[in-house]
């Protein structure tokens, strides 16, 4: 059985490298969680589909690849988004087999999921995820990243393919955005609550 306590990375990154089907298993069961958070967070409703095409995907080029654990789970983060978006774009062609609805500035709004503010981001709730869904689309993956999956700035900014700066910039918009809506629906309940009992 998988033991994280004697996890060892570089041995497993190496032996995966080689062919070994155990040290593959072990990286599975570290990064694939967080994957698959990442890629609901999102609104993608075959998160498990894609990810572990995105573990075949990764198989092929894992051995020439060349890095650490964060680089690892980098690129396989980089290559699940890829593989989302081609599939956004495919079915955007279906529209009625939608992932997601895209709105006028190109936000992608999820179905039924959303997401919330601030570190107490709960990954498993459908009310997190839904608040999520109310903010633009790059704003809710920085946070889903780096509040859901746990990466840093730097690392996110090698997925999504801009500067670190401009990862911190959409990571403290995406929180305020994120306060807005959590607020505002608040502010909505009260009211409601207040005007049905009147």
């Amino acid at each position: 059985m998988f033991n994280r306590l004697t996890f060892d990375p570089v041995e497993t990154i190496v032996n995966a490298k080689a062919g070994d089907k155990d040290a593959l298993s072990r990286l599975w069961c570290i990064l694939n969680p967080g994957l698959v958070r990442y890629l609901t967070s999102l609104g993608c409703k075959f998160s498990e589909d894609i990810a572990s095409e995105s573990w075949i995907s990764l198989s092929k080029v894992l051995p020439r690849f060349q890095g650490e654990l964060s680089s690892l789970q980098g690129l396989l983060f980089q290559i699940a988004r890829a593989r989302l978006y081609d599939q956004l774009r495919k079915d955007y062609r279906r529209p009625k087999q939608l992932l997601m609805v895209v709105d006028d500035q190109n936000s992608f709004r999820k179905n039924n999921y959303h997401s919330g503010p601030e570190a107490s981001l709960d990954e498993s709730s459908s009310q997190t995820l839904e608040w999520l869904s109310q903010i633009p689309t790059t704003q809710a993956e920085v946070v889903s990243l780096r509040v859901i999956v746990g990466l840093s700035h730097y690392e996110i900014s090698q997925i999504i393919g801009k500067s670190e700066g401009a990862v911190r910039i959409l990571f403290f918009r995406g929180l305020e955005n994120l306060e807005k809506v959590v607020i505002g629906e608040k502010k909505s309940m009260l009211q409601k609550k207040f005007f049905s009992s009147a």
